[in-house]
């Protein structure tokens, strides 16, 4: 089986055309199978490796498909996951994007009102008033950190789409 390649590179959260604005921050990766198992090849497991050029590298993995996040310990710096399908004798471009902690909670508020847990709904398994006091406490949060410089609010438009009834 030929090797294949992922050529890893973390972005820039305020210029996500760009790569990561400094090399002072050291990056690690962790790539996983489909399934989150850790990949091991050739001896070498990508759980904690450090990222060879602190924000590139190309790894030689085999044909498959993998989870991948990066982060730094300094100032906290944790990417999205990205899943990849890597096929025989080929490289593939993954770019990581860092998030926020603003970006997060407007996550987990989303996740708070319209997600699930397994199969069934949030709200059909914690009360309402318990949501509504995490999203408020989560809201208030908010409000000592700085808006978003790029990433925009997208949250509002995925709200209103969200609160629509689906057409069936």
């Amino acid at each position: 089986m030929a090797d294949s390649t992922l050529s890893i590179l973390v972005r820039d959260k305020g210029r996500p055309c760009a790569p990561y604005f400094t090399s002072k921050h050291m990056f690690y990766l962790d790539i996983f199978h489909c399934d989150f198992t850790p990949l091991t090849w050739k001896g070498t497991t990508y759980v904690g490796y450090k990222l060879k050029e602190g924000i590139h590298s190309q790894i030689k993995v085999p044909p498959g498909c993998y989870i991948v996040r990066a982060y730094a310990h300094c100032n906290n710096v944790v990417t999205e996951m990205a899943m990849v399908q890597v096929g025989c004798d080929a490289t593939v471009c993954v770019s990581l994007l860092p998030t926020t902690v603003r970006y997060c909670i407007d996550r987990t508020i989303i996740g708070l009102k319209y997600g699930t847990a397994s199969t069934t709904k949030i709200s059909e398994k914690v009360p309402k008033d318990k949501i509504n006091e995490a999203i408020r406490v989560l809201e208030s949060v908010k409000e000592y950190l700085p808006k978003e410089e790029v990433i925009p609010e997208m949250y509002k438009e995925l709200e209103e789409i969200l609160e629509k009834e689906p057409e069936i």
